[in-house]
């Protein structure tokens, strides 16, 4: 489950997120386990290229809140239900992502199911960001090349940021 808290605006006057499609883009990664091989999927043009999501993410204003629906990122992460809820911090949680690909060059099959939170903090009504931070557990594959981990789950941490369309 990936859980989201994006940073809006409260009672205290703080940056609050408009309604609409926002462009995510990850800025830069920390694999804590695969010693960089999961950049392949997150960062494929390397970490000093910034990686936009191939679809936008609708948030929703405060107005909308609770909401559920899906968001679909870039494959293999579409249509990953989320429900959003919260004042000046906005909670919600997905489902699981299953048995997603690695990197195929160098684990062939093999996938991993993915979970975990996200940070996401308005800089304005337009634009913020954040951190995601997930964990990759029960790696399987056919053709038995699927890592030796040090740690399980897995953590990989991504920075982003957000900007409506």
């Amino acid at each position: 489950m990936i859980l989201w808290m994006l940073a809006c605006a409260g009672p205290d006057g703080a940056a609050t997120f408009e309604g609409g499609d926002y462009e995510v883009a990850t800025v830069a990664m920390v694999d804590d386990c695969l010693d960089g091989a999961l950049e392949a999927l997150f960062m494929p043009q390397g970490r000093d290229t910034p990686q936009v999501f191939e679809f936008p993410v609708y948030v929703p204003g405060q107005d909308e809140l609770p909401l559920t629906y899906d968001i679909s990122l870039r494959e293999p992460f579409v249509g990953v239900e989320i429900t959003l809820d919260g004042d000046s911090v906005l909670e919600g949680e997905t489902s699981t992502i299953d048995a997603v690909l690695l990197n195929e060059p160098l684990y062939g099959d093999c996938g991993a199911d993915m979970s975990g939170q996200v940070t996401l903090t308005a800089d304005s009504s337009t634009s913020g960001t954040g951190s995601i931070d997930l964990e990759l557990s029960n790696f399987q594959g056919a053709e038995e090349r699927c890592p030796t981990l040090d740690q399980d789950p897995c953590p990989v941490s991504l920075d982003i940021v957000l900007n409506r369309i």
